[in-house]
């Protein structure tokens, strides 16, 4: 169940359009990445908070079918932490349960989740250091602290190296940062697999206009191939490529719908950017009606130049659908999952697309 520098590792919440977009992977990639699912924080219904129970309930409907096709899947609880060791038992015990192959995602700066981590650890463990660490200072004798004290060895462990929100960045400073967060990393070759993730997506869609259309620079993926792929051989380690797909790595947990009304909007990845359209309030306009007129913008109007055809993937296909007056799949959600399906199709084309070795 390892992997390479040619692989990816795509963060993804699990939520309803995140696990129907890999059931509707190709199945010609569908061994070329591993998902990364992030149990989200508990939410609200009818204005109650909800039970655990009722969350996982929630979290894990379709979750196994979703990730079936996968040798494995990474599986992270941190965003439960607040509600103690408890949960992430709840959550790696649901898996297990379920008969997900999964590899459990914990931290050295983590109290809530690495009892349970350890607990069950099947197919191996995962160590996700986080910026912060990295910022903190003395990541190297800590990592080797926290493997020491808990039996660990390199090779049995997945190394995932988060480098957290890079949307208010430069290419100069990703750079920067990933070099000296890899330089912290002892015996770089001994990891089971070395992962480097980022997250370049954009917190809010408030800077695209109304009813207007921007792109957004893909910082993570151009900094890990111009500057790490470019130089791979001069590297005692190429570590695999991991983004949050369209999706800012803080999520919307936050948002309430019944006080805030998104407007309906389009994530379209590109090459190096995102193509983020944007429309008007839900409250001033249903999202079923303007979805058909975003997707027949990037189908046929003005923004036909960037569309990937409907036989790139089947997000693409159903945008084409919509804009040929098939069904309106009138909710932000659905358009997330076809964005979603999009996305991880286009990265791992990318991917393969890389000279290698």
């Amino acid at each position: 169940m390892t992997f390479g520098p040619n692989h990816y590792v795509p963060v993804l919440k699990v939520k309803q359009g995140e696990k129907a977009a890999l059931a509707a992977i190709a199945p010609g990639l569908r061994s070329r990445f591993t998902p990364l699912m992030e149990i989200v924080e508990i939410g609200e219904k009818k204005g109650q908070k909800k039970t655990l129970q009722e969350h996982l309930d929630t979290s894990f409907k379709g979750l196994a079918t979703s990730v079936q096709p996968y040798r494995r899947c990474f599986l992270d609880a941190m965003e439960l932490a607040p509600l103690g060791a408890q949960a992430a038992e709840a959550v790696f015990r649901r898996a297990t349960a379920e008969g997900i192959t999964f590899s459990p995602v914990t931290g050295i700066s983590r109290a809530n989740d690495v009892q349970a981590a350890l607990a069950h650890r099947t197919y191996g463990l995962a160590i996700r250091l986080t910026r912060a660490e990295f910022d903190n200072g003395r990541l190297r004798p800590r990592l080797e602290r926290f493997m020491k004290q808990h039996g660990l060895v390199a090779p049995d462990v997945d190394l995932i190296l988060d480098l957290g929100e890079l949307d208010n960045m430069v290419m100069e400073g990703v750079c920067a940062l990933t070099e000296g967060f890899l330089g912290e990393v002892p015996e770089p070759t001994h990891w089971r697999t070395m992962t480097l993730s980022g997250c370049a997506f954009p917190k809010s869609m408030g800077e695209v206009p109304r009813l207007g259309a921007m792109h957004s620079g893909r910082l993570e993926w151009t900094a890990w191939r111009d500057s790490l792929h470019s130089n791979r051989r001069h590297l005692l380690r190429l570590p695999t490529f991991s983004d949050c797909a369209i999706q800012h790595s803080s999520g919307v947990e936050g948002f309430d719908p019944r006080t805030m009304r998104p407007s309906a909007a389009v994530r379209y990845a590109l090459g190096d950017h995102w193509l983020l359209i944007k429309g008007v309030s839900t409250k001033t306009r249903p999202a079923k009606d303007q979805f058909p007129e975003l997707a027949d913008r990037l189908v046929y109007g003005d923004l036909n130049a960037y569309f990937a055809g409907e036989q790139h993937c089947h997000g693409c296909a159903q945008i084409k659908r919509a804009a040929d007056g098939g069904p309106s799949l009138g909710s932000a959600g659905k358009w997330r999952f076809l964005g979603t399906v999009h996305h991880l199709t286009r990265a791992v084309e990318a991917l393969a697309a890389l000279p290698w070795p």
